[in-house]
């Protein structure tokens, strides 16, 4: 299981994007993703963003809990 998130700026253009990347799990294995946010300048892409890293970070809670919950059975 890898585990992180981050935020990149890519310049596209002249412009600048931001997009948020992960590790998903994908055909057993962990491969990293970006997901477009919205243009760096836009006032709305910074908590888009932080939205995106916090359902993320959520998400990983719940899946240690899980995993947590089980060796605690078996141990």
């Amino acid at each position: 299981m890898r585990v992180g998130c981050g935020l990149r700026v890519r310049r596209i253009d002249g412009n600048e994007y931001l997009y948020f990347w992960h590790y998903e799990r994908e055909a057993g294995r962990s491969a990293r993703r970006e997901d477009y946010v919205g243009p760096a300048r836009d006032a709305n892409s910074r908590p888009d963003a932080a939205r995106k890293l916090l359902a993320y970070h959520r998400r990983l809670q719940q899946d240690l809990g899980a995993r947590i919950a089980r060796l605690e059975r078996i141990a």
